[in-house]
Formats: structure tokens, C-alpha cells, sequence
């Protein structure tokens, strides 16, 4: 297949997971991808589990109109607080953020920039965690928020079509 055959065929937006699943509430996004698998999603929707190292993924995001990440993230809110924003937002400081994923993320939407590999959007979906010690399962405020995380990545999806 061609580079070009090979652009035209992917898809449109990308929902990607960041996390651990071996540190607790870390596996949050985790647990949302696999709810998103048994949903209904319209085609040209992808979902990818990074991991915890983004900044190896740039050519995934290459050709995407819009990219969702779903992470854990501390905003100072309490546990199972959902957080919605955008890369610039972080860069403008209108959102303050202390999370070793999101660093890498910006990192690597700023040179995907240098080197035109860059999403046409970026929407970040957070979760305030609990617990991010050694050990697995979310804890019950963020089990609790899953169903709503999806509804706010469906609605993010459904503005991309």
C-alpha cells in the first residue's frame, strides 16, 4: 500500500488511552477504551491503547481530524472529577496540571507541529484520581464516572461528523 493509500485509509478521529493498569486509577482510561468497544460508534472512530509513552506515538496522530486522549489527571479536584480541555489550554495556562502523561502529550503535539505530524484537534478527557500506588482495579469514585467519560468522548465524537 502506498503512504497516501496508507493516510486515506485511516481513521478520522482517534480516541487514546493513557495509562497504567498496574497503578491503580492510572488504568482509567484503560477501563473507558474497553467500554467504548462495546458501543456503537460511527466508522471512521479508532481507539489505541498507548500505554504510558506517548511521545513514540507521533505518527499515530499523523492525518487524524481529531484525537481524544482519555488519562488520569490531577487537577486538584476530588477523585472522580472529569476534565475536558485542550492541549492549548494547558500551553495558555488556563488549566494547571501535574501529570507526567500530559507532559509527554504536549511534548509531542509540539514537535508532531515541527515535523507536520499533528491532529487537525486535540481534546483531552481527564479523570481525577484516588489511588496511583502499585496495584489493580480503579477505585470506586472512578468507576463510578466510566459511563459519564463515555458520553463526554461520544459527544466528542459525534461534533467530529
Amino acid at each position: 500500500m502506498s503512504a497516501v493509500a496508507a493516510a486515506t485509509s485511516r481513521a478520522s478521529v482517534l480516541v487514546m488511552a493513557v495509562g497504567n493498569i498496574l497503578r491503580r486509577d492510572d488504568g482509567f482510561a484503560d477501563a473507558v477504551l474497553k467500554a467504548l468497544e462495546g458501543e456503537e460508534l460511527p466508522a471512521g472512530v479508532e481507539l489505541f491503547d498507548a500505554g504510558t509513552s506517548i511521545i513514540e506515538l507521533m505518527d499515530v496522530f499523523r492525518d487524524r481530524d481529531k484525537l481524544i486522549v482519555i488519562d488520569a489527571i490531577d487537577g486538584g479536584g476530588s477523585p472522580g472529577t472529569l476534565y475536558r480541555f485542550s492541549p492549548q489550554e494547558v500551553d495558555s495556562e488556563a488549566v494547571a496540571l501535574h501529570d507526567i502523561h500530559q507532559v509527554g502529550l504536549l511534548e509531542a503535539l509540539s514537535l508532531g507541529e515541527l515535523i507536520d505530524c499533528t491532529p487537525g484537534e486535540a481534546v483531552v478527557i481527564g479523570v481525577q484520581p484516588k489511588e496511583l500506588g502499585l496495584g489493580i482495579g480503579l477505585s470506586p469514585e472512578l468507576v463510578d464516572v466510566v459511563p459519564k467519560a463515555i458520553e463526554l468522548i461520544k459527544k466528542e465524537i459525534a461534533l467530529s461528523f
